[in-house]
């Protein structure tokens, strides 16, 4: 079931680190901004993001899951073709979205759809992963909490 708008008011109002779950029912192409025109597959998408600004990540989440009113990030590009269907997230003061998005792409069946996508501003190759099948947040934890303790 769909993350609903109204369910992202229950997401703490302080900065951190999150990754949208989405869903894509069917095959698509679409144009993402300056990267150009790109195919969408159907399968499970992985999207890191942070949020530091004002609202943390209950007003960022609100903006991912609310009516499009203005496309600014290259995942407003994306939402069409998809569905939100859970958020992971952390509340910290440390950005953590380069680790996730290390960790995530370095999953087992992670592919990178869109080089650069969400990453402009970074040297990560990009914060967007697709899997096949439904990607396992427990997984992520384990592969995060080693990557934070050997480093």
């Amino acid at each position: 079931m769909a993350i609903s708008h109204r369910e992202a008011d229950e997401i703490p109002a302080k900065c951190g680190t999150y990754a949208l779950l989405l869903s894509c029912q069917g095959p698509r192409k679409l144009r993402i901004g300056r990267l150009g025109a790109h195919p969408v597959a159907q399968g499970w998408y992985v999207y890191v993001g942070s949020a530091f600004g004002p609202g943390g990540l209950r007003a960022r989440c609100r903006r991912h899951l609310g009516p499009l009113r203005r496309l600014r990030w290259h995942i407003d590009y994306l939402r069409p073709a998809t569905s939100c269907q859970g958020i992971w997230l952390t509340t910290d003061w440390v950005p953590r979205e380069h680790l996730w998005a290390e960790t995530i792409g370095g999953m087992l069946g992670a592919r990178t759809p869109i080089p650069r996508f969400g990453s402009s501003d970074c040297i990560c190759p990009s914060h967007l992963f697709h899997f096949s099948s439904s990607p396992s947040f427990s997984i992520c934890l384990i592969k995060l909490s080693c990557l934070l303790y050997f480093r």
